[in-house]
């Protein structure tokens, strides 16, 4: 027997404190009481006691509980020959089984999950296996089972999964599996065909010693395989609709030609367009569709190319919605102002997204004309009490503000702006003042942040007003001496940004400048809070209600009021399954299947369904394998593909782990003490009643 901790021994010791309470505990004496002394003779007496113990059951039951408790803090364990256990213990086993979308390809996940049913039943009864099944993420299917049975019926349930190939958290899992097991054999097997993108070399992972990987290779020699790499979409108006013209990337991975293949587009389940494009091997093409037209939300389409032994990457999925343009409403002060029409002017050439736009008076606006706007340019106007109420309405309801401050604004300001107007301040004297401060990390700027989309550092701003900003305003744009030049405050669901300087050619260059274009672009996409649908994403997003409420509120279908509320809804995923989003349900879920999720939120009536295109990632296509060593060099140090590694002397650390005597021995103590505790109370009440009572009613001392 050897301990880890002996120096927790020298608590033995403590032994002793039982011993000497039973020795010195003494049972009171019986006391007879005399009137007088008077009559009562004085001899000489002679008293010698000797010291000995009365309760032996009580006494040994507090020495095994304190000795049982000191052994277990030790550690103690049985020094075993590692050799002997490597060859007659027990294994701990982890099948690791690829199921990532190039698993599909011929019958390579036939192959892989006889493989791993070959080494379920060559396991011993003694035997633990987990069963894990891998793509992107790693998914324990058994875990630390000897049922072979359980372990098959998992393997034949297994099926292969739209994920990319990722190695190292499928060995990270194994690696945490052994450190666990006290088993004296740790064998993982990696069943997969080895995809080169899998693996990343900086992933060094490190099995506990002793431990062996087995790679378990389903390659093909020869493998030929085609997919639509990607689809491109090219826009333009069309009489209230689009024109959507289809562009699909088409790539031959295999080492031969592939002369007419049929490539098609199908739109909303028919097919209206087909190409055919001859690929010569390891080589790419595009094929160009005639244009669609698009006038409804959500209509779906799918690109497919031939016929293969991976299917998977022979479809690509992708979602046409109509970028709707952003209206605005300009409120000038002056008809005739110039600044409005450098205002028209610059928004009627946007594209993506496009603006609609119209012209009022402010001594004319009404809510009636807000209705269905995005946007409300404020172009340096006074405004009566009743159109800012009006405006701050229409902010609060997720409406964007544009303030233009200039001469005709009135000091001081209204609930909705941004900070405290004062007076104009003139930088004449100084030939103008410049843009000193940028804040790159708003999305108005992230764009600007690369110098080759310009810069504003040129732009002259000869007088612009003075404004303070207030507790939780954002500063977007700071002049060289410091006064806040773009101010930003949230509103309830919407936004308003403060110009704190004219847009009529006089007081800055900024409306001739070059920049003038895209950065009022940018603010008005920004309020309008405006999003360009994606027409696709690879699988391993995750798909929050943030997106479909985002969709329907710009379509009129959702009122932003409805949007900041208890959002309800129900996704449908590719395979049929149902899961339910927001109150009370998911909030998020992981788009883990190729094709297409459909996502109803309660109150839309009957509007068709928000529908997400989900495709594989380009990696899957690509099945170069990896030579297995390369993985085994950075997962176990030294090891050979297929090889197990030599047993080392297993450590004392991990000897006592594998032993756990400790855990014995400390349930072992507690339980004599809770038996030391019960007849220590049981001896306590034989004792009280035999002192308490006297020969002829005698009293007791004490």
């Amino acid at each position: 027997m050897s301990f880890l901790a002996p120096l927790f021994l020298t608590a033995l010791a403590a032994i002793a404190v039982p011993i000497f309470v039973h020795l010195i505990q003494r049972e009171r004496r019986t006391v007879v009481e005399f009137p007088s002394l008077m009559f009562v003779q004085r001899i000489p007496y002679q008293s010698v006691e000797r010291r000995r113990i009365h309760n032996w059951p009580l006494l040994l039951l507090r020495i095994a509980a304190l000795a049982a408790i000191v052994v277990a803090f030790a550690r103690p364990f049985t020094a075993v020959d590692p050799v002997q256990a490597a060859a007659s213990g027990d294994r701990e086993v982890v099948v690791l089984l690829d199921r990532s979308a190039s698993m599909g390809y011929g019958d390579r996940w036939a192959r892989a999950q006889a493989e791993a049913r070959r080494i379920v039943d060559g396991l011993s009864g003694s035997d633990r296996a987990t069963i894990v099944a891998f793509d992107d993420t790693p998914e324990e299917l058994v875990r630390a089972s000897s049922d072979a049975g359980s372990l098959r019926a998992a393997i034949d349930a297994a099926t292969v999964s739209s994920g990319g190939t990722r190695f190292a958290p499928a060995l990270r899992l194994a690696q945490s599996r052994f450190s666990m097991s006290g088993a004296a054999r740790k064998e993982a097997f990696l069943i997969s065909d080895f995809q080169r993108s899998g693996w990343v070399r900086q992933e060094d992972i490190a099995l506990p010693e002793g431990a062996t990987i087995t790679p378990v290779p389903v390659v093909d020699d020869d493998v030929a395989t085609v997919a639509v790499a990607s689809v491109a979409l090219q826009r333009e108006p069309f009489s209230g609709a689009e024109r959507v013209t289809v562009t699909a990337g088409v790539v031959n991975r295999g080492a031969v030609a592939v002369p007419g293949l049929d490539v098609s587009l199908e739109i909303d389940g028919r097919v209206v367009g087909r190409q055919t494009i001859d690929l010569e091997p390891q080589a790419t093409g595009a094929v160009t569709f005639e244009p669609v037209t698009v006038a409804e939300s959500d209509v779906q389409g799918i690109v497919r190319a031939g016929t293969d032994a991976l299917p998977a990457d022979n479809s690509f999925y992708f979602v046409i919605s109509p970028v709707r343009p952003v209206r605005v409403l300009v409120v000038d002060g002056d008809a005739a102002d110039q600044a409005g029409l450098f205002l028209r002017t610059a928004l009627g050439l946007g594209r993506e997204p496009s603006f609609v736009v119209e012209q009022v008076q402010a001594s004319r606006l009404t809510p009636e004309l807000l209705s269905g706007k995005a946007v409300v340019i404020v172009n340096d106007a006074a405004l009566s009490s009743a159109a800012a109420e009006t405006l701050g309405a229409f902010a609060e309801r997720g409406g964007g503000i544009l303030l233009v401050v200039g001469e005709r604004t009135p000091p001081g300001g209204w609930a909705a702006v941004p900070g405290t107007v004062s007076a104009p301040v003139d930088r004449m004297e100084a030939r103008g003042a410049t843009l000193g401060y940028l804040d790159y990390s708003h999305p108005v700027f992230e764009q600007f942040r690369d110098p080759r989309n310009g810069s504003f550092s040129a732009i002259r701003f000869i007088r612009y007003r003075a404004m303070q900003p207030q507790e939780g305003d954002r500063v977007l744009a700071r002049f060289d001496d410091g006064a806040p030049a773009l101010v930003e405050r949230r509103v309830g669901a919407g936004r308003v940004i403060a110009l704190t300087s004219s847009l009529n050619g006089t007081w800055n260059e900024l409306p001739r400048h070059a920049m003038f274009l895209p950065l009022l672009h940018e603010l008005a996409a920004y309020l309008a809070q405006h999003e360009t649908p994606e027409a696709w994403v690879t699988v391993g997003r995750m798909l929050d209600v943030s997106a479909p409420v985002a969709a329907l509120v710009r379509e009129g279908q959702l009122s932003a009021a409805g949007a900041a509320g208890d959002v309800r809804g129900v996704v449908v995923t590719p395979s049929g399954r149902q899961v339910t989003l927001g109150a009370g349900g998911a909030e998020s879920i992981l788009l883990s299947e190729q094709g297409f999720y459909s996502v109803r939120i309660a109150g839309t009536g009957n509007r068709p369904p928000y529908v997400v295109a989900v495709n594989l990632a380009p990696e899957e296509s690509d099945l170069t394998p990896i030579d297995p060593a390369l993985v085994l060099a950075s997962t176990v140090p030294g090891g050979v593909a297929g090889a197990p590694m030599d047993v080392e002397p297993l450590s004392a650390a991990g000897m006592e782990k594998r032993q756990s005597l400790w855990w014995s021995l400390l349930v072992v103590g507690l339980a004599a003490l809770l038996v030391e505790g019960a007849l220590s109370n049981r001896l306590s009440k034989k004792v009280v009643r035999r002192v308490g009572v006297q020969p002829g009613g005698a009293g007791t001392e004490g």
